[in-house]
């Protein structure tokens, strides 16, 4: 859908709000943007509204807007000055997990209920890391459009083969558990996927983004993880830490196959038990 563009203090910041009734704050993951939609149509059809900005570096929002996630969630607060928007219910998705922990830990009067979906709470790669090297260089900004074109083609034209190569990234399953949870739609949600996404400049920032133990510690506001034990993106130690330290926080894992919690079959049992948390 068409995005619309808020001018904030510290820069723009791009978005799109669908929908109409409570809103949610939908905080993107990695290589994503204001036009994310994964899971979103069940919020919806229960009378929800969306609202997603573009995280800073993604999309058409200035990196100025945020460099860190302390500094996203100020930029937030005034995003939801500027729409008027009193309170949302907060939804951090991967590596805008970090971000959406800032914002309910300090302006817990702008948030009703706090979502961690796949997400990062903690420091999330080291820099010896091999998937933090590589993500340096294959998604920096001057290679990442080569990067989603390959991927693209790949997709657009193989999308079964894409299936196969690309799922078992997210998952500690094997590549035939992996499969056996997909069918012919989520392998169409994954092309629609790769079509939408682009690094930009934001995933450089997400990299370096952590939070500390103290600011999980400060959030009061009821608290949902959802999180995949055979998550291999974002490891299931960051449900651990952040149940350890959100009081009253509860964890449900389920039986989803991986990190994409929003496709293959138990996506359902997500969207029954996030709605029934949001209600």
């Amino acid at each position: 859908m068409e995005s619309k563009i808020a001018e904030l203090k510290k820069g723009k910041m791009e978005y799109t709000l669908r929908g109409e009734g409570a809103v949610i704050l939908n905080l993107h993951g990695g290589h994503s943007n204001c036009q994310e939609s994964f899971g979103y149509q069940p919020l919806l059809s229960a009378g929800c509204s969306i609202l997603t900005p573009s995280r800073p570096g993604y999309g058409r929002t200035d990196v100025e807007a945020g460099r860190t996630a302390a500094e996203t969630a100020v930029s937030l607060v005034e995003l939801l000055d500027y729409l008027k928007i009193d309170e949302v219910y907060l939804i951090g998705v991967s590596a805008g997990g970090p971000t959406a922990i800032y914002l309910a830990a300090n302006y817990p009067a702008r948030v009703k209920k706090l979502v961690l979906e796949s997400a990062a709470s903690k420091a999330w790669l080291s820099r010896n890391d091999f998937d933090y090297r590589l993500g340096k260089v294959i998604f920096n900004p001057k290679l990442q459009q080569l990067t989603w074109f390959m991927l693209r083609k790949l997709a657009n034209n193989f999308p079964n083969f894409l299936a196969k190569m690309f799922l078992p990234q997210f998952s500690k399953l094997s590549k035939k558990e992996v499969m056996t949870k997909m069918d012919s739609s989520d392998i169409k949600e994954l092309v629609k996927m790769i079509n939408r996404y682009a690094s930009d400049n934001g995933f450089i920032y997400d990299l370096e983004h952590q939070t500390e133990k103290e600011v999980l510690q400060k959030i009061e506001v009821p608290t949902l993880i959802m999180h995949s034990k055979y998550d291999k993106s974002v490891s299931f130690k960051h449900a651990e830490y952040a149940a350890a330290n959100i009081k009253g926080s509860e964890i449900y894992a389920d039986d989803f196959w991986g990190h994409l919690i929003w496709i293959g079959s138990s996506s359902e049992k997500r969207n029954r038990k996030l709605l029934e948390f949001l209600d």
